[in-house]
């Protein structure tokens, strides 16, 4: 769909000038017209030297991570939620920002949480309008670790164009939808209390409905409800093991009632789970250890950051208790993206005494 069959909603939200929200709209509006502009440009030129193909590149890593922030924006400015967008499910968009910060952010030096320092080089030989190819050298204690990394522009601009027109159309759709009020609701807090998988199914069901999603939308009521699938269907030998699931099930739901209560302006009773034997002793843990453990965690939700290896080894240094370290453990043996997110989610839940 076109951008511009949203301006009549910017253009509404703007009038009430004592509400940010206007305003907030109206910025991510234009930037997305000038990233539009910026894609429009750099497919049609055909720069030959490497300073003109360099400004071009550069060029289009920041305008599609400004407009990567400007869809969020977009969304929270005419809806109050960002529930519309979820650009980490997309692997292509969501390596974008480190792309980005290796090679226009901070090449020159990073710091890490561990303690690591890194520099990017380009590679001056291969470097072109299609593809750019770089190095990233990491120190660590006297230690070199050396990442290569090839970007190919063309599927990244096919990628933000995709993602894009279905976060636009989400956005449209709602703003169309007459708020009614559903037993959606009502139905999730049932699901709180027995975790069917067919209730589950049928909620998925009246939700796209409801709503009018296309099948691939990346809505953040259907994302949790598939990780939620993956929960019910997850089982362990382990009990301590199977009560992280469980509650990890609790607070997927919990989210999916807080999302479908607010599409529909309403308030609901409060759903809550007992933090587990387990989870209980990692927060004991990153108490004891905030100074050096805090930044550890940051990103424990995401398998693709590449320090996520190194920051789980660097809480295992950290001498944790028998359980925080099962826990951990049990993070470090996943290899499904979507059961690290999950655990590392909980687990980057901690907040810190100050």
């Amino acid at each position: 769909m076109s951008l511009f069959e949203l301006k009549a909603y910017v253009d509404q939200e703007i009038k009430d000038q004592n509400n940010s929200h206007g305003f907030r709209a109206q910025s991510s509006f234009m930037m997305l017209q000038d990233v539009d502009l910026m894609i429009e440009k750099y497919l049609i030129e055909d720069p030959k030297e490497k300073g003109s193909i360099l400004l071009n590149v550069f060029g289009l890593l920041q305008g599609l991570f400004v407009a990567i922030d400007a869809l969020y924006d977009l969304a929270i400015g005419l809806t109050q939620y960002k529930y519309h967008i979820n650009i980490n499910i997309n692997p292509t968009l969501h390596e974008l920002k480190y792309i980005r910060n290796d090679i226009v952010g901070h090449p020159t030096h990073r710091t890490y949480p561990d303690g690591g320092i890194g520099f990017s080089l380009i590679d001056q030989d291969s470097i072109s309008k299609e593809k750019l190819s770089y190095k990233t050298y990491i120190y660590e204690k006297n230690r070199l670790d050396i990442r290569k990394k090839d970007v190919m522009f063309r599927p990244l601009l096919e990628a933000y164009r995709q993602e894009k027109e279905m976060i636009l159309s989400d956005i449209l759709r709602y703003l169309k939808h007459e708020t009614t009020e559903t037993d959606i609701p009502e139905n999730i807090y049932t699901l709180f209390e027995t975790l069917n998988l067919d209730l589950l199914i049928k909620i998925q069901d009246l939700f796209k409905k409801e709503y009018a999603l296309e099948e691939q939308s990346s809505h953040r009521f259907m994302w949790r409800s598939d990780l939620l699938k993956l929960l019910i269907n997850w089982e362990e030998k382990d009990s301590d093991l199977q009560e992280i699931i469980l509650y990890m099930s609790k607070q997927q739901v919990s989210k999916m009632y807080e999302i479908a209560l607010n599409m529909e302006n309403r308030k609901g009773k409060d759903l809550y789970a007992p933090i587990p034997k387990l989870l209980h002793a990692f927060y004991k843990f990153m108490r004891k250890n905030e100074k050096d453990a805090l930044e550890l965690i940051e990103n424990l939700h995401d398998m693709n950051d590449p320090f996520f290896q190194r920051n789980l080894l660097a809480l295992m240094v950290l001498n944790p208790s028998k359980d925080a370290l099962k826990l951990i453990q049990f993070l470090k043996a996943q290899t499904n993206p979507h059961k690290i997110f999950l655990i590392g989610s909980i687990l980057r839940a901690y907040r810190p005494k100050n």
